[in-house]
C-alpha cells in the first residue's frame, strides 16, 4: 500500500513539475499577453486537478487553499474553452463574457461541491448528489465541446503552419483526451475504482503536458500565438486610414523589398486584376486550384511573404479595401457594395469594416463625402 500511494505520489510531482514548467514560460513577457493569461489558467486549473482527483491528498492542505484548488479544478473545462479561443484567435483578449463564463463555472461548480467538501473536512457523511451536480456536469460537457468547437473552428482558413500542427496534434488531442476523461468520471462518479484509473488519468495529462513541452521546445510559442491583433495584417489605403482614425488597424512593419516570385506575381494579378476576391465563400483550396499551386505552397505564400495568418482577414483586405474607395463616391447601396465585394450579407460586412476602420460603412461614407467638399480636397 505505501509503494502504491509512493508512486503515486511520484507521478503527480513529475506531471506538477511539467506543468510548472509550462507556467513559468507563459509568465515570461512577450506579445498575446491575454492569451497566455488564459493558457496560464488553464494550466493552474490542471495542476489544482492532481491534488482534487485524490481526496485523502487534497484534505491535508490547509481549508482556503482546499476551497481555491476546488474552484479552479471545477472550472477546469471553462478555462479549456477559453484557453482554446486564446490559442486560434489572434485578435482573443478578456472580455465580460468570457470572464463571466469561467466566473460563473466557479460559482456552479462551488456551489454544487461545497456540501460534499464540507462533509469531508470534517469527518461527517458524505450528502448525495443534487440537481446542481448534474447541472455542473452538463455545464463541464458543454464547455469541453465548445473547446472542441474552437479547435475545429477554421481549420481550413488558418494559414500559419505551427499552429495548424498544434491544431491538429495537440489541440485536438487535449480536448479528445478531455471529452474522454470527461466521459469515464461521470460514469465512474461515487463509485470505488481503486488506485489504477486515476494513476492512468494522471499519466494521461502528463503525456499531454509533454507534448506541449516537445512544441514548446521545437516551434517556439510565440510562433503559435503570432505578435497579436495590432499585427494583423496590411494597413488600410492611406486615404481610408486618414478617415478611419486612430480605430483603424495599424499595420505591421513592412517586408524587406525583393522582387516579388511568379507565384505571388500569379496571386497578386487574381486579386487586384481579376477581383478573385468578389467570389463568395472563397476557399483555400478553391484559390489554389485557380492559381494551379497546392494549398500548403498557397497558406506559405500569404502567410510567409504576405503576412496574414488567417485567409479570411486576406480576403478582408482585399474586399475592404474595394467597399471603402467605392463608398467614397459612389451612390449604391451599401448592401449592394457588401454583396458586390464578396460578402453574402450586410452583418459580416459591417463588423469586418467597423473592426478594420473603426466606424460603420455609413459614417466611413459621410467622413470622405465631407473630406471631399473641403475647401482645396481632391
Amino acid at each position: 500500500m505505501a509503494d502504491a500511494l509512493a508512486w503515486d505520489l511520484l507521478l503527480r510531482g513529475a506531471v506538477a513539475g511539467v506543468l510548472l514548467f509550462h507556467l513559468a514560460h507563459l509568465a515570461l513577457p512577450a506579445p498575446r499577453s491575454a492569451a497566455r493569461a488564459a493558457l496560464a489558467v488553464f494550466t493552474l486549473a490542471l495542476l489544482a486537478y492532481l491534488f482534487c482527483q485524490r481526496r485523502t491528498l487534497l484534505l491535508q492542505l490547509p481549508p482556503p487553499m482546499v476551497w481555491v484548488l476546488l474552484a479552479l479544478c471545477a472550472s477546469a473545462t471553462a478555462w479549456l474553452w477559453l484557453a482554446a479561443r486564446s490559442l486560434f484567435d489572434d485578435r482573443f483578449g478578456w472580455s465580460w463574457p468570457a470572464l463571466a463564463a469561467g466566473a460563473g463555472m466557479v460559482v456552479l461548480g462551488l456551489a454544487a461541491n461545497a456540501p460534499r467538501l464540507d462533509a469531508a473536512l470534517i469527518g461527517g457523511t458524505v450528502p448525495p448528489r443534487t440537481l446542481l451536480n448534474t447541472a455542473h456536469a452538463v455545464a463541464m460537457v458543454a464547455f469541453t465541446a465548445a473547446a472542441l468547437w474552437e479547435v475545429m473552428r477554421g481549420w481550413q482558413d488558418d494559414l500559419v503552419e505551427p499552429r495548424r500542427a498544434a491544431r491538429r496534434w495537440v489541440a485536438l488531442g487535449i480536448g479528445v483526451y478531455a471529452a474522454l476523461a470527461l466521459a469515464v468520471e461521470l460514469a465512474v462518479r461515487d463509485q470505488p475504482v481503486g488506485p489504477l484509473l486515476p494513476a492512468l488519468h494522471v499519466l494521461g495529462i502528463g503525456i499531454v503536458a509533454m507534448a506541449l513541452a516537445v512544441v514548446v521546445a521545437r516551434r517556439s510559442l510565440a510562433s503559435i500565438l503570432g505578435p497579436g491583433p495590432e499585427a494583423a495584417g496590411p494597413a488600410p489605403p492611406a486615404e481610408a486610414a486618414t478617415l478611419a482614425g486612430p480605430a483603424a488597424t495599424p499595420a505591421p512593419p513592412p517586408p524587406p523589398a525583393t522582387l516579388p516570385s511568379p507565384a505571388l506575381q500569379r496571386l497578386t494579378h487574381a486579386m487586384t486584376q481579376q477581383h478573385a476576391y468578389r467570389r463568395e465563400g472563397l476557399s483555400v483550396a478553391a484559390l489554389a486550384a485557380d492559381l494551379g499551386m497546392g494549398e500548403a505552397a498557397l497558406r506559405t505564400l500569404i502567410n510567409q511573404q504576405l503576412g496574414y495568418r488567417n485567409f479570411n482577414d486576406f480576403l478582408h483586405h482585399h474586399r475592404l479595401q474595394e467597399a471603402a474607395a467605392r463608398l467614397a463616391v459612389e451612390d449604391l447601396p451599401i448592401l449592394t457594395i457588401a454583396l458586390e465585394c464578396g460578402y453574402g450579407s450586410i452583418g459580416p460586412f459591417n463588423r469586418a469594416f467597423r473592426q478594420r476602420f473603426g466606424m460603420t460603412p455609413t459614417e466611413y461614407r459621410a467622413g470622405a463625402r465631407m473630406a471631399a467638399l473641403k475647401p482645396g480636397a481632391g
